[in-house]
């Protein structure tokens, strides 16, 4: 997977009839070591607040990987446009590798085309069209949603602009929430049909935690998707505090606030005491073994956490990107912990090799 980032968020330049909005943007995977090597259409437009572009059919531009494309300077000319007073600049790919939707992620509901990869669409933040300030510097929205019309929900998604790789959407991450929020229906091969995951989910009144949030797409997407639950609890080091508090804002979220919470846990630390005294049922964690030097507090953790409690499930989601981190498992083994069900998601790349996000069910030994 690629994801469109602003390398320069939007900025009015010029004046009168020459006045434009003017962005930077990258093209790349999700931690950002390599950038896009196809050549891929990107359009660029302008929306008011309600979403609908006010200059018409938009700009559109050619990233060219092939050439060793790193950076795409782009502008839009504001001369006629719908006057509106807050506006968003939106990127995104054309054709096939547009990405905004779940079940695109998971490669299904394209009507028998072949999913070569994807990009996935950046919105900037809101920009007063008369001042030109930006209204949270340094943030920019991705916006998933769902082919399903009985459930036509929209999950927002913010994430830093910087160079933090640690408040981004990752690709496990994002998987994962597609494959939950996907209809049961719709997993068809090659996707892995996960039973007991989709039985835990479906339980009333669920305790669920997740380790290592980062943004929170997927805690964020449980809470949208699950009708029934006690309470989602995301946890991370203290510098993903500010990105979590922005993305479970009520003006962010459009759901009950009182479910879901989130506060700073150190897996190198003691369990904070709500953290200890709760039987969870459900803990979460994507995108979280990629360094092996942390795993070791990762599953000890893990082990304080389910102590005791026989029926808690740990659903991990992983990236493999080097063979390092196969020590989890081996860690996992000697805490106790049993793969009780796992299943591949194949994840295209473009102009790349394919990959896979895997989704492991871990319990503690024995049945169940």
């Amino acid at each position: 997977m690629h994801y469109i980032r602003f390398l320069k968020s939007p900025r009015f330049v010029g004046s009168g009839n020459e006045k434009a909005l003017v962005a930077k943007i990258t093209v790349t995977t999700d931690l950002g070591e390599s950038f896009l090597a196809a050549d891929v259409g990107i359009s660029v437009d302008v929306v008011a607040e309600d979403g609908e572009s006010i200059i018409g059919p938009g700009r559109e531009y050619v990233w060219k990987g092939r050439d060793g494309m790193r950076s795409l300077e782009v502008s839009l000319l504001m001369k006629k446009v719908r006057k509106v007073a807050r506006i968003k600049m939106v990127v995104a790919a054309k054709g096939d590798a547009y990405v905004d939707r779940f079940e695109k992620v998971l490669g299904i509901g394209e009507r028998g085309a072949k999913n070569e990869g994807g990009i996935v669409t950046v919105k900037s933040v809101e920009i007063d069209s008369s001042s030109g300030h930006s209204l949270g510097a340094g943030l920019a929205e991705r916006v998933f949603s769902s082919d399903d019309r009985s459930d036509p929900r929209e999950i927002h998604i913010w994430e830093e602009t910087g160079e933090s790789i640690a408040r981004h959407v990752w690709d496990a991450g994002l998987v994962l929430s597609s494959y939950i929020a996907t209809p049961r229906h719709l997993k068809t091969s090659p996707l892995p049909r996960l039973p007991l995951l989709e039985t835990s989910l479906s339980q009333p009144k669920l305790n669920i935690l997740e380790l290592g949030a980062g943004c929170g797409i997927v805690s964020i997407t449980l809470l949208h998707t699950l009708s029934t639950l006690s309470q989602i609890l995301l946890t991370d080091l203290p510098e993903a505090s500010a990105i979590l508090t922005h993305n479970l804002s009520p003006a962010i979220l459009h759901h009950t606030p009182s479910k879901i919470s989130h506060q700073v846990l150190d897996w190198s630390l003691p369990l904070p005491s709500n953290v200890a005294a709760t039987k969870w049922d459900l803990v979460f964690v994507a995108d979280c073994t990629y360094n092996p030097d942390v795993v070791p507090d990762l599953v000890a953790t893990l082990g304080r956490i389910v102590e005791g409690n026989g029926q808690a499930r740990v659903v991990v989601a992983m990236k493999l990107r080097h063979e390092s981190e196969m020590v989890f498992f081996g860690l996992m083994e000697e805490a106790g912990f049993v793969v009780k069900e796992k299943g591949a998601v194949p994840l295209p790349v473009l102009c790349g090799e394919d990959e896979e996000i895997e989704i492991f069910v871990f319990g503690l030994g024995g049945k169940g």
